[in-house]
């Protein structure tokens, strides 16, 4: 092996280097010139601008333009929240993303008043390619169509040419007439989030012109929110939001795999008869006829109560006198037969005869009959009756002087005021009407009305005034306390008149007289008269029910008789075969009527969850006072059955409760568990007919319910109370 000396080698190279720098020292000479400029890099992604629309919580779609060019239309529309930040990443590959475009068009009938909406894109819904549905565009089905500019704004080209298209039903597209695009969107996503939303856009491709074009505007969606929610009438799954939407799809020439006829005026008239809806069958018998359509479920009968006016179709009540819409008289133009149909049906039932199938309703009916059904409730608006001379003896008996007069002052007869049946001229006489009127232990409502035809109880003088003297279970200081008397009576009338006529007459029609109730302090003739809190909004009432309630009407008085001590009733029985018992208040009645009542068995079209529906909003000190507000009415006790879900053997007794949780329990009381009574009671709510040594009043205690100190109020605010049953103030 060779041995060598590492460190002399080291040095060795060392001096090496050393010299080899010294070697290269010197000028390194000048800069060369700089190389060509490379060539631009390619275009990255457009940035965006906004929130994702995956992100979004809502999402409110606008179109803002739309072009025409050789059949294709191109629609440039906006997404955003209600923060007005738009919403980008809306895709056709999206699973979630159901992303749809309809078409029609407005076509009016040769020498006719009637315009309907027809559409395009329409689609057949048998085998035979007779019957048709509208079709629409899909962002699935053609996801190159759209454009997402990424900040909110969109455009989508339509994949149908219009021009060489042809059309399931035959419709040809006409760029001179008024068409509309309609958007519908509904994202369902896994986690249960839900993206729903309308928008349309009505234009004139030929001129594109959007303003003073022609329209079809007869109803306003909120004008059926006087008696709907907003939640029940989202219709297919939540789809279908928006009016406008809907009379694009449910136009002129749709109908289902049956023919049946599923255009709005038809339709909507249709199902708002419900089960009152009758026609003639092959035999010429009048049958019940339910409107019956074909879903995509199978057969549905629309054969339950739905259109509350009584006692005849109102239809004011949708076709209201709004200035704002163009056509709000195309109803009585006498123009859309089918609409006619809807209600009466192929064969009417009004008919003697059968219905020469050659005529249409149109041809001799016109449509201002309707109105004449509402004369003379027009002109018993304007009637009155005055109470005068009232006076109370020791031995309780109270007389009072009376007469009944037209808008001009003259007297009403004995023989134009109606009785027949259930239905009675009543003068209900009633006190405490600012503590929710008199107890039902002190005078059921039986005996504080005073039929002024019964003549053990009133006499009529041949001037036409009315003497009235009855005996009444009166409290023993009713000088001081707050007195009403309250007519609840009928006129006659000639029908489709506001002409007065005798009620034996043949063509008499009975209507209610609208007058205030008289109210004193018999005490004090100085005295500001006690009124009832503002609890429910009247003209909601009428506005949804018109003319006539159930029955009794004048305004909304229903208390004065359905007090809240009222005797319960029947309601039935139980699966395991108890008897069952309701309440028979104005609070019950008005919380669990047929159509008032939501979920737990309620109509599930008519959705009353949302408290200012019906009840009022007035101002106050510092804002406005609900009259579903907690805590205004201490001191009353209402009378409810023990249970709604009896043990087998067990028996329904009548208790009581307090105001509060009284209110709740109209409603929940089936469904409310021990946890939730406990929390009610916890907070001073009262509902039993346990006894202790300062109440034994009667076998059921109501005293105790009066009693009670509701503390419901305290976390119970009108907000809140909206925000348990859905809703927002």
């Amino acid at each position: 092996m060779i041995k060598t000396n590492k460190k002399k080698i080291w040095l060795v190279l060392a001096a090496a280097m050393t010299m080899g720098v010294v070697g290269c020292s010197g000028d390194d000479g000048k800069d060369g010139s700089d190389g060509e400029n490379g060539g631009n890099g390619n275009d990255g992604d457009a940035g965006t601008s906004g929130l994702h629309i995956d992100m979004a919580n809502e999402a409110i779609a606008t179109i803002t333009n739309a072009t025409y060019a050789e059949g294709i239309i191109t629609v440039d529309f906006d997404l955003e929240n209600k923060q007005g930040v738009g919403l980008f990443g809306l895709s056709g590959t999206n699973e979630y993303h159901d992303f749809r475009f309809s078409l029609a068009q407005l076509e009016t009938d040769t020498g006719s008043e009637l315009k309907q909406w027809i559409s395009l894109l329409n689609e057949t819904t048998n085998d035979t390619g007779t019957t048709f549905e509208q079709g629409f565009e899909k962002i699935k089905d053609c996801s190159e169509c759209l454009v997402d500019n990424k900040d909110g704004t969109y455009t989508y080209n339509f994949k149908t040419n219009l021009v060489s298209a042809t059309d399931a039903a035959g419709v040809v597209f006409d760029p001179a007439l008024t068409q509309r695009i309609a958007i519908e969107m509904q994202f369902e996503y896994a986690s249960g989030h839900e993206l729903a939303e309308n928008a349309h856009y009505d234009w004139i491709p030929a001129t594109n012109s959007i303003e003073g074009i022609e329209k079809r505007e007869l109803v306003t969606l909120e004008t059926c929110y006087t008696c709907h929610q907003p939640d029940s009438l989202e219709a297919h799954g939540g789809r279908r939001l928006d009016l406008e939407n809907c009379q694009s799809c449910h136009n002129g020439i749709v109908t289902d795999p049956n023919a049946v006829s599923v255009e709005l005026g038809h339709m909507v008239h249709a199902i708002h008869m419900g089960p009152e809806r009758e026609g003639k069958d092959a035999e010429g018998n009048v049958v019940k006829m339910p409107y019956t359509i074909a879903g995509y479920g199978g057969d549905h009968a629309f054969d339950y109560p739905a259109f509350p006016t009584k006692p005849f179709m109102d239809c004011a009540v949708c076709h209201v006198q709004d200035e704002a819409l163009a056509d709000k008289d195309l109803w009585l133009a006498n123009a859309n037969a089918n609409a006619c149909t809807g209600c009466h049906t192929d064969s009417p039932a009004q008919h003697k005869s059968d219905k020469n199938p050659a005529l249409v309703c149109t041809d001799c009916h016109s449509a201002a009959v309707h109105t004449d059904r509402e004369k003379p409730y027009q002109a018993a608006k304007d009637y009155s009756v005055e109470v005068s001379d009232v006076t109370i003896s020791a031995a309780n008996l109270i007389e009072f002087e009376m007469k009944i007069m037209d808008a001009e002052g003259a007297l009403v007869s004995e023989a134009e005021v109606y009785k027949q049946g259930y239905s009675k001229p009543y003068m209900v006489v009633s006190w405490d009407v600012e503590k929710d009127y008199p107890d039902y232990n002190q005078a059921s409502y039986s005996s504080r009305r005073v039929d002024i035809k019964d003549p053990t109880k009133a006499t009529w003088n041949a001037d036409n005034t009315v003497s009235v003297a009855v005996t009444i279970n009166f409290p023993v200081d009713i000088a001081a306390r707050s007195l009403e008397v309250l007519p609840v009576l009928k006129v006659c009338f000639e029908e489709g008149s506001d002409k007065r006529t005798a009620c034996d007459a043949e063509n008499a029609y009975p209507a209610y007289v609208q007058t205030p109730a008289y109210r004193t302090v018999l005490g004090d003739s100085t005295a500001v008269v006690g009124e009832r809190r503002s609890i429910v909004d009247n003209a909601s009432c009428h506005g949804c029910h018109s003319y006539e309630f159930y029955h009794d009407s004048n305004g909304v008085n229903c208390i004065a008789c359905h007090t809240n001590d009222k005797s319960l009733k029947g309601n039935g029985q139980a699966s395991n075969g108890v008897d069952l018992l309701k309440s028979t208040s104005f609070m019950y009645k008005a919380h669990k009527a047929t159509g008032h009542d939501n979920g737990h068995g309620g109509s599930g079209t008519i959705l009353k969850t949302d408290c200012t529906t019906c009840h009022s909003a007035t101002e106050g000190y510092g804002g406005l006072k609900y009259g579903f507000e907690l805590g205004r009415n201490g001191g009353q006790a209402h009378a409810v059955p023990s249970t709604q879900s009896p043990a087998v053997g067990e028996v329904v007794e009548t208790w009581y409760a307090s105001s509060d949780a009284a209110a709740c329990m109209s409603c929940h009381q089936k469904y409310l568990s021990d946890a939730a009574m406990s929390h009610i009671r916890s907070n001073g709510g009262y509902f039993g007919a346990n006894k202790d040594a300062d109440h034994m009043v009667d076998v059921n205690d109501a005293a105790n319910a009066k009693d009670a100190k509701e503390a419901c109020a305290t976390c119970h605010s009108p907000e809140k109370i909206m925000a348990h049953h859905g809703h927002t103030l």
